[in-house]
């Protein structure tokens, strides 16, 4: 080998191991692999802050003591929590790319600008209720329940029940959790120890 050939060789580990590095930094990492889906570390943190927030919030409003969020245990559940709802996500949303194929973002799309121009104060709620912007409420809260309702809508027209079928996908699916505290069990994802 050529002394160039080291040069650029040596040049493309760099590269890849600094890409690694900041891919990980930013949290692109798996936590989750659910039949070949990934969920990554980056996800489940966002959706814990947000779902964090909210019970904070939540607690707020019920005249409750928001501090009680703040023991190990009380975050542990909220992010098996979190994980198990990206999860159904996740097969809510492969289920309805094998029934409708890319139709049903556009679908989705369309509902969801609708209930924005209904609520015209959305922009804000959002922002003091789970702290995100709208681009992230969208993308976090209003379009995995879109696609949700999108899915049970046409389930009720072929006659089945989203309940029974999700409970079913639990239980056939191969999930692998990466992380330390969290596992799969039973078709959900349930505390360690």
């Amino acid at each position: 080998m050529s002394f160039k050939h080291a040069i650029i060789i040596f040049g493309l580990l760099m590269a890849a191991g600094i890409g690694t590095h900041i891919s990980v930094r930013d949290g692109n990492y798996p936590v989750a692999i659910v039949n070949f889906g990934i969920i990554t570390a980056k996800s489940v943190d966002e959706d814990f802050s947000a779902a964090y927030r909210y019970f904070q919030n939540a607690m707020l409003v019920s005249g409750s003591d928001p501090s009680t969020l703040d023991t190990p245990e009380s975050k542990r559940e909220i992010r098996r929590a979190t994980l198990d709802k990206l999860i159904t996500d996740l097969f809510v949303y492969n289920e309805l790319k094998v029934r409708l194929g890319v139709e049903f973002q556009a679908i989705a799309e369309k509902n969801i600008e609708q209930f924005l121009k209904i609520n015209s104060n959305i922009e804000e709620g959002a922002k003091k209720l789970y702290g995100l912007d709208i681009l992230g409420f969208k993308r976090r809260v209003l379009q995995p329940q879109a696609y949700k309702e999108i899915l049970e809508g046409r389930m009720f027209l072929a006659n089945e029940k989203f309940d029974d079928w999700l409970k079913d996908r639990r239980a056939q699916a191969s999930v692998i959790i990466l992380t330390p505290d969290l596992q799969w069990k039973d078709g959900e994802v349930k505390l360690r120890g």
